[in-house]
């Protein structure tokens, strides 16, 4: 399997790395403006650089645009007389549809549409992916195969994907800020601010652990924590009069209303 690349930043750094661990015998290629980057990848992963994007296109069954949402309409425009029927081209912007890659690169490309998040970096991805009609199993297959190499993915009805990126591509920020204030809290309270890191960071990872293998609704696990008159149970109430509940929620529909107006959605 040939894995082409355009684009080397941080979240293609990623996906090469998990690539290069999970399917070693597959080739990697990549192409980018700046050298330094693709030497990096091409020493830490053995990422294959090419020299141009024909030479990438030509060497390459997939071809994943990871460039700068806004550099996106112009490379669409650049690979689309190189795309040949083999080429499935797979999308990582925001908001960045399937309709509008097949109306910048051409009406009969294969696209794959995804959207990875940012703990993909230490193999703990969660991605959403979606294909226009003319994918076929076993295309999706292999698209799948790439994002399972850094965690975990998904296909759902495309209709679903600003949803998707509110609850899941923007999720490392919300759980990011609630850590940051728990550590102030326990700062606070007389606990080093690193241990306090360390210890809340984990208790959030095997909570939500519990919840995705338990198979037991948030709320009963939520109980088990709440003894009558406890002090789990105070805690609770202070978060819902100060409406955390609520709050997270609107914090979700604004984040639906940006992806949708970054799209061009009214």
């Amino acid at each position: 399997m040939n894995i082409g690349f355009i684009g080397t930043g941080n979240m293609a750094g990623a996906m090469v790395a998990g690539l290069k661990h999970t399917h070693p015998d597959w080739h990697v290629h990549g192409y980018n403006r700046s050298q330094e980057k693709l030497l990096d990848l091409q020493n830490r992963y053995g990422l294959e650089p090419a020299d141009s994007l024909p030479e990438l296109a030509a060497v390459s069954d997939y071809l994943i645009v990871a460039v700068k949402p806004q550099g996106y309409d112009a490379m669409l425009a650049q690979l689309r007389p190189l795309l040949l029927p083999r080429h499935v081209v797979v999308t990582v912007a925001v908001g960045y549809g399937i309709e509008r890659v097949q109306r910048n690169a051409g009406e009969h490309v294969k696209v794959v549409r995804s959207m990875p998040n940012t703990p993909a970096q230490i193999g703990a991805g969660m991605s959403a992916l979606c294909a226009s009609d003319n994918v076929s199993e076993a295309e999706r297959a292999v698209a799948k195969s790439i994002f399972e190499s850094f965690g975990r993915a998904v296909f759902i009805d495309e209709s679903q994907f600003d949803i998707f990126s509110a609850v899941a591509g923007s999720l490392p920020a919300y759980v990011c800020v609630i850590i940051e204030a728990l550590a102030d809290a326990a700062v606070q309270h007389g606990m080093p601010r690193q241990q306090a890191y360390g210890v809340i960071s984990q208790a959030v990872m095997g909570s939500a652990q519990l919840v995705r293998d338990s198979g037991r609704h948030p709320a009963e696990l939520k109980d088990q924590v709440c003894s009558p008159g406890g002090t789990t149970i105070a805690a609770i109430a202070a978060l819902e009069a100060g409406g955390l509940r609520s709050t997270l929620i609107e914090a979700v529909g604004a984040c639906v209303v940006r992806t949708k107006e970054l799209s061009g959605q009214k």
